[in-house]
């Protein structure tokens, strides 16, 4: 892992609208290291769920003065254009193509790579159920706090990680 660079992001949301991004976590990895990340709440111009809040205790009073969507999409951009960015299960890379169109913003070019997938493809015990976030890390012997978009997408970038001196495989091989 000594060569490789990515990104981890995660992403809350404040109703079932995934393009209601609430909070944004990236970690920056580089040689098999956590070497720089950021988060911030986000203003989804939405209602916040009673469900949503209960999982991840964000409410609306947390984005009063959070930038808007649009406002951080030059800084994504530039931070994610072009380079990998390791998630977990689907649901973030929706979220952005949700938020995208919610604000008319154009996609820029990533090459996702999910952690859920990668793990279920290591360990057989993941193949077929039990491959979400915090199982998958409870096994590898990851803590964190579960549904805070920061933690969630340091621990994916840690599966991916762990995953990769697992099974010998290259970051690339998993793309």
């Amino acid at each position: 892992m000594s060569d490789t660079r990515f990104y981890s992001l995660d992403v809350e949301t404040a109703n079932s609208d995934a393009g209601s991004i609430c909070q944004v976590g990236i970690g920056l990895f580089d040689g098999g290291k956590l070497v720089e990340s950021w988060r911030s709440y986000v203003d989804p111009e939405d209602h916040f769920s009673h469900f949503n809040t209960r999982v991840h205790g964000i409410e609306l009073h947390h984005v009063a003065g959070a930038p808007k969507f649009y406002e951080i999409y030059p800084f994504l951009r530039k931070t994610f254009e072009h380079n990998i960015v390791v998630h977990h299960m689907p649901f973030d890379r929706v979220a952005f193509h949700k938020a995208y169109d919610k604000y008319h913003l154009k996609p820029f070019q990533v090459h996702w790579l999910d952690s859920a997938k990668v793990a279920r493809k290591t360990w057989t015990q993941f193949s077929q159920r039990g491959y979400g976030l915090a199982n998958v890390a409870s096994h590898l012997g990851i803590r964190f706090k579960h549904h805070d978009a920061l933690e969630d997408s340091i621990t994916a970038g840690k599966i991916v990680i762990q995953a990769c001196l697992h099974s010998g495989k290259s970051l690339s091989e998993w793309l």
